[in-house]
């Protein structure tokens, strides 16, 4: 059974970000390769499988902001854990890190999402896509570069 599976609605979501499982380049898990350690794919564990597509449908795009979802998530818990262990006293470097990782981890999953956009999707707007959204993921995130357009211009 080849197919690109998820549990989170819609596409690959937190279930696929957190699992060791390898990602399709869509950002969800390739069945026929799904890690028995995952808590979430394998079919034995008996979860929901919520969204999937066959390999030849696969949009080809996704698996660059689920390992952005990925590094938001662990900066998040990280986040978390330095707060949890404050002593009291009123500055703390590692939480001030662990701040300054979470909100560049968001910046760059947000400016993921948008240069994986569909742009088929946003046809309609092809003028303002080269003006506007291109430029707002370099202004948010300016340490990657855009994907190279292919031959269909996707």
């Amino acid at each position: 059974m080849n197919r690109h599976i998820g549990r989170s609605w819609g596409g690959p979501g937190d279930c696929e970000a957190l699992c060791p499982c390898p990602k399709a380049p869509c950002g969800l898990v390739d069945f026929d390769n799904v890690d028995e350690e995952c808590e979430q794919h394998p079919p034995f564990r008996c979860k929901t499988i919520r969204t999937g597509h066959l390999p030849e449908d696969c949009p080809g795009v996704g698996r660059d902001v689920v390992v952005a979802m990925k590094r938001t998530i662990e900066a998040r818990r990280a986040v978390v854990a330095a707060a949890d262990e404050w002593d009291g006293v009123c500055f703390s470097f590692e939480l001030d890190d662990a701040i300054d990782e979470y909100r560049a981890t968001v910046e760059h999953e947000a400016a993921e999402r948008i240069r994986t956009l569909d742009r088929r999707k946003v046809d309609r707007f092809a003028d303002a896509w080269e003006e506007g959204v291109e430029h707002a993921a370099e202004l948010i995130d300016p340490d990657v570069e855009y994907p190279e357009d292919d031959e269909e211009g996707w």
